[in-house]
């Protein structure tokens, strides 16, 4: 059986999926820092950030001080002792100010427990005006295994696999006759031909055909968050107990993170891991 999600050839993916993995492949390789592949057709990268240590520092002490920080280079002793008693005594406003934007290609039901994390903002790939990505998550043998016993078996998984290939195939089925039935009926003057912008007939179609899509299909978004609500996340999607495959993109997140923001990782790891302690 042709994979879908493994092989950017097959005859299954869209035009639109083929240019999504070399857009993938193009970002990976033009920002290999912050830019990362994570199982079979899942990306994030981390595109952009505005404000740094400084900036937390500067906005902390706007009513004690005009002395301000240009940077993390002028940190002196007392600029880090600040930095861990503000985020240790959970005084969080000032660590609102350093923002983060993030591009994620994930699963839908990874991307349905990150949307659980509210305090940010979301811009999601819509199936409404799009069809859908056509990749789809699929387990590897670390995801199908507990305690080294397999969940699931290679033969279950390629049922999935089978049964996930049919679902994204019925679609692409269902919508081409649908397209064609509506050029015939344009040609036969039964509807209006569409004059440009969002035709609504084929619309209609993909609103109604996207509820046959899988949990498993990948979607794509950006997600924009501030550090408060971000040590969070890491603070939950971090954990042993998290769910492996939401744990996977936030590991590589922090990783990110941490390679802009060195010393606020470190300060956020100290604080988690004393609150752990107390626990």
């Amino acid at each position: 059986m042709e994979k879908s999600t493994n092989n950017p050839k097959s005859s299954l993916q869209s035009d639109a999926t083929r240019e999504l993995h070399e857009e993938i492949e193009t970002r990976c390789r033009l920002n290999p820092e912050f830019a990362r592949r994570i199982g079979n057709f899942g990306f994030l990268e981390l595109e952009d950030s505005w404000g740094d240590e400084a900036t937390i520092i500067n906005t902390a002490r706007i009513s004690t001080t005009n002395h301000r920080l240009k940077n993390l280079g002028e940190f002196g002793d007392r600029d880090r002792n600040l930095l861990y008693h503000l985020l240790s005594h959970n005084h969080g406003t000032p660590f609102e100010t350093v923002h983060f934007r993030w591009r994620i290609i994930a699963p839908i039901f990874v991307l349905r427990q990150w949307m659980r994390h509210r305090i940010c903002s979301f811009n999601e790939f819509s199936q409404r005006y799009r069809t859908p990505i056509t990749a789809f998550f699929i387990p590897d043998e670390q995801a199908r295994t507990v305690d080294g016993f397999q969940v699931l078996t290679d033969e279950q998984t390629q049922r999935y696999e089978a049964l996930m290939t049919s679902l994204h195939q019925f679609y692409q089925t269902e919508y081409q006759e649908v397209c064609q039935r509506l050029d015939e009926a344009e040609a036969r003057g039964e509807i209006k031909k569409s004059r440009g912008g969002r035709n609504p007939y084929r619309a209609r179609a993909r609103e109604l055909l996207r509820n046959a899509m899988p949990v498993s299909t990948y979607s794509d978004l950006y997600w924009t968050i501030n550090f408060r609500s971000l040590m969070n996340f890491f603070a939950l999607r971090c954990k042993p107990d998290a769910q492996q495959e939401i744990r996977q993109f936030a590991d590589t997140a922090f990783d990110m993170f941490q390679r802009r923001f060195p010393l606020l990782a470190e300060t956020m790891n100290r604080v988690l891991d004393e609150r752990a302690n107390k626990e």
